[in-house]
This record gives C-alpha cells, sequence and structure tokens, in this order.
C-alpha cells in the first residue's frame, strides 16, 4: 500500500522537475531580482525552463527506452544511467548557456551552471557507485535557497521549511521503493546541498 504514493511522490517531485519549481519559486520572491523583471517575462521563462529542462530530456529518455537504450525510466541500473545523464546535462547547460545572455536571471542562471556540475558529478560517481539523484537534486533546490538567504539577507524561512519537508518525503519514498540505500540516499542529499549551498552563498 505504500508504494503508490511513493511512486507519485518520486513523479511529482522528479529531478527533472526541479529547475522550473526552484524558478517558480524565485519568481514568486518580492526581491529585486524579480521585481526588475516583468510579470509577462517571468511566466515566459517558466515556460522555456519547462520545455528545455524537462520536456525534451523526458522526450528523449522515452525514446530510449522505446529503442531499449534504457530498460526502465527509474533507469535502476547503474550501468544504463550514463547517457541520459549525459543529456541532461547537455540540457540543463544549453538552459545555463541561454539564460547566461540575460543579464537579468543571474540567480537562476546560477543555480543552472550549479545543477550541471551535480549532474555530472552524479555521472562520474555513477562509474563507481549508484547516488540517489533524486537526493542530489533536492538537496541542490535545499542548499541554493539556504545559501541565498545567508548571501542577500533574504528572508525565504517558509519557502526552506517547505523545501526541507519536501526533500524529506522524496527521500523517504526512494527508501520505500528500494530505488537506493540509506547511503546513496544521504549521500546525494549531501552532494546536492552542500555544492549549491557553497556556490549560491561564495559567488
Amino acid at each position: 500500500m505504500q508504494f503508490k504514493p511513493a511512486q507519485i511522490i518520486s513523479i511529482l517531485f522528479h529531478p527533472l522537475l526541479v529547475p522550473t519549481y526552484l524558478l517558480l519559486i524565485l519568481s514568486s520572491l518580492n526581491t529585486h531580482h524579480v521585481l526588475t523583471m516583468p510579470l509577462q517575462y517571468r511566466l515566459l521563462l517558466i515556460v522555456f525552463v519547462f520545455l528545455t529542462t524537462f520536456m525534451l530530456p523526458a522526450l528523449i529518455l522515452i525514446i530510449l527506452r522505446k529503442f531499449g537504450v534504457v530498460k526502465s525510466l527509474e533507469m535502476h541500473e547503474r550501468q544504463e544511467r550514463a547517457l541520459p545523464l549525459i543529456i541532461v546535462s547537455a540540457f540543463f547547460y544549453l538552459t545555463y548557456y541561454l539564460l547566461k545572455q540575460m543579464e537579468q536571471n543571474s540567480l537562476f542562471t546560477l543555480f543552472m551552471i550549479g545543477a550541471t556540475m551535480l549532474v555530472l558529478l552524479c555521472l562520474i560517481i555513477n562509474y563507481f557507485t549508484k547516488v540517489s539523484i533524486h537526493a542530489t537534486s533536492w538537496g541542490g533546490f535545499l542548499g541554493a535557497f539556504m545559501g541565498f538567504s545567508l548571501n542577500f539577507q533574504v528572508d525565504v524561512t517558509l519557502w526552506l521549511y517547505a523545501i526541507i519537508l519536501i526533500t524529506g518525503m522524496v527521500a523517504t519514498a526512494r527508501l520505500i521503493l528500494k530505488a537506493h540505500t540509506v547511503a546513496q540516499v544521504y549521500g546525494g542529499f549531501l552532494l546536492g546541498s552542500i555544492s549549491q549551498l557553497l556556490l549560491f552563498y561564495y559567488v
């Protein structure tokens, strides 16, 4: 009975959706980074990011599954993760590169280069052992917001509580589904949170 909710949580908070979720929250904050952007521009930006970081990578992963390159979209086997991770990192970097041309998006651009580096780190680690990409992504989400709050002195306490709650739910769901060991979940969380926290705090 526990598997169905865990599967739903894993899908709703899929790593590919993290950039879109983060941009949605950033766009709702009353900071000068956001207020300088017209609402229509923010909406177009969200649609663009959703397409480049979720829709297009997901479509390619579905095609790879159809042709038998990956057995499952969950990519349980370590050996079948390499190509999808390379594809995702390429789309993340493309998103970063395109947003870099628009100086107004400095915060989200910073997150995207951090997310690209995290995917590449997961790719390197994948040659030795598995790490939870779900936990890495949401750890990165949390680390980015903590670093943003500390560096720019912005109160995002309620959002931090919400992100911590979601991160805990996602980590628990991955354990219930037996997709990862406790070490792989904690390892992914620490990798993501520390990397993005340092990036947002010091850059």
